[in-house]
């Protein structure tokens, strides 16, 4: 019986070995609808340098990176996860209006290179160097320098 549990774990990470592979792209037409809107409504000035698709078991990722090194990660669905200016400003407008509010009383001036959604909770780099994290009640739960 061991044998045969061992044999179907065996094919199944098989299987999901086989189908789970990278692709590597340039064209914006392999994006779901939903990301190639983001893309043209936030980046239509940037340039898409390539786009990895992720295939996993049962969905993908896609991970578009332009040639000023901005990333943005987007689910299978082309909801965007995470925007990464690398140093770059990212356009405020992602930003939630209430980490929008804290940042400008306690940090006036500064701008947002990283925004990363993930689990209910926001977190923000500010070109301060200064790493915000929130959660979905929009408080204020971790600072990293």
């Amino acid at each position: 019986m061991k044998k045969i549990i061992v044999a179907l774990v065996a094919m199944v990470v098989a299987v999901q070995m086989s189908c789970a592979r990278d692709v590597i792209t340039m064209n914006p037409k392999e994006l779901p609808a939903a990301a190639q809107t983001f893309l043209k409504q936030y980046f239509s000035d940037k340039q898409i340098s390539y786009i990895k698709v992720e295939s996993e078991f049962l969905s993908k990722k896609y991970e578009v990176v332009m040639t000023d090194r901005t990333k943005i990660e987007f689910d299978g669905k082309g909801n965007w996860e995470e925007v990464d200016g690398k140093r770059n400003i990212i356009p405020e407008v992602l930003v939630p209006d209430y980490i929008r509010q804290f940042v400008e009383a306690q940090y006036p001036g500064v701008t947002y290179h990283k925004i990363e959604r993930d689990r209910g909770e926001v977190e923000v780099e500010l070109n301060n160097g200064l790493e915000l994290t929130f959660n979905k009640k929009g408080e204020l739960i971790d600072i990293d320098e």
